[in-house]
């Protein structure tokens, strides 16, 4: 597999959403989309020839990894572990920014909502709370750093 394969698997792997042939090739340094198309379609077959439980996909010209049918099936509890709201998201990350601020405080920063997205982050494990005074500190987990971070330390 040729570095411009490689670039484009792991531009598909990490992205969030589905990418363009322009986006995909900005990463590869190709203008030509015609060209970028066909270095997609490359790796399509190459995950169809390896017989792997992800593959390739293109729908209205954006391009995405993805499990197959029968395997998402089995991995979709694991999916779920991880996934958080994209509110709980950016409260998230306004705890990691001020690690130890309090409900308290995140409360007159972000408003009520803050008491679900907390409690949904401690649920799934990216946030502790520990008693202080007549509020609780909120600090973010070595699952957080794992997940978010990959174990380094803030």
């Amino acid at each position: 597999m040729d570095e411009q394969l490689k670039t484009i698997e792991a531009a598909l792997f990490m992205s969030s959403r589905p990418l363009t042939a322009l986006d995909l090739g900005k990463l590869i340094g190709v203008a030509a989309p015609g060209f970028v198309d066909a270095k997609a379609k490359e790796l399509m077959a190459e995950y169809e020839k390896l017989g792997s439980s992800i593959k390739v996909a293109c729908e209205g010209g954006k391009y995405y990894m993805t499990l197959r049918s029968e395997y998402a099936k089995v991995a979709r509890d694991f999916a779920k572990e991880a996934e958080i709201s994209k509110h709980a998201l950016k409260t998230l990350a306004y705890i990691n920014k001020f690690n130890g601020i309090t409900k308290r405080e995140l409360f007159r920063k972000l408003g009520s909502s803050i008491y679900n997205d907390v409690a949904e982050l401690a649920e799934k494990g990216f946030v502790e709370q520990k008693r202080l005074g007549r509020s609780k500190s909120l600090h973010t987990t070595q699952k957080f750093r794992e997940y978010f971070q990959g174990d380094q330390q803030l």
